[in-house]
């Protein structure tokens, strides 16, 4: 069983992550393998943006990467051209090691839909939160300037739209109050996605 986990910068997906049962839930971390994919994709990133991306250590710098394709559709375009064919593969692979192991994988990644992952998803948990809430965390808690803000925001507008239209059963989580009524609603969701799959084992058997 595989289920797809997005939302908006600041809505919330990350603490939702953290707060599924690890003894029956893999989270597959799209940042954490978009940051394998700038390693391992650092020759094109630098022929694509020049060499003011890499870093003195001769990493990529993710500190001027950002800010610049963020700010910039094209740019963001070329980034993702470049990175999501080996993130999507690697995605790919580590969620059928978790079925194989009989475990339900849950792909986090805001960019659900414009990576192609959602057919491959049997449900997919949208979390969403007020803008202004959004705003006050990614200031507050992640160091975000407004206008850095602003600029990853709207390269996410389409985030969730074209959900309805997939067909996939989606879970609505509404992340605008406490880390209590959050982990309410993460428990019974995660209950009922146990049960989900727990049939759906015997029905295979």
């Amino acid at each position: 069983m595989i289920i797809g986990l997005t939302g908006r910068t600041c809505a919330g997906k990350d603490s939702v992550a953290r707060l599924l049962d690890k003894s029956r839930f893999t989270v597959i971390d799209e940042d954490g393998l978009g940051h394998q994919a700038l390693a391992a994709s650092k020759e094109s990133l630098r022929e694509a943006f020049g060499d003011c991306v890499i870093a003195s250590d001769g990493s990529v710098d993710r500190r001027v990467l950002g800010p610049m394709v963020f700010a910039d559709a094209e740019k963001l375009g070329m980034l993702n051209a470049i990175t999501h064919p080996w993130m999507k593969r690697e995605t790919m692979r580590l969620c059928r090691e978790a079925e194989e192991e009989g475990r339900i994988a849950v792909i986090n990644a805001a960019l659900l839909e414009s990576m192609g992952f959602v057919p491959a998803c049997d449900a997919v948990i949208l979390v969403t939160a007020d803008p202004s809430t959004r705003e006050r965390r990614a200031l507050s808690r992640d160091g975000m300037t407004p206008e850095r803000f602003r600029d990853r925001d709207r390269s996410q507008e389409d985030i969730g739209r074209t959900l309805a239209a997939s067909g996939v059963r989606t879970f609505e989580i509404a992340n605008d109050g406490d880390e209590d009524t959050l982990s309410r609603q993460v428990n019974i969701l995660c209950a009922k996605l146990l049960e989900e799959a727990l049939l759906w084992e015997r029905r295979q058997g």
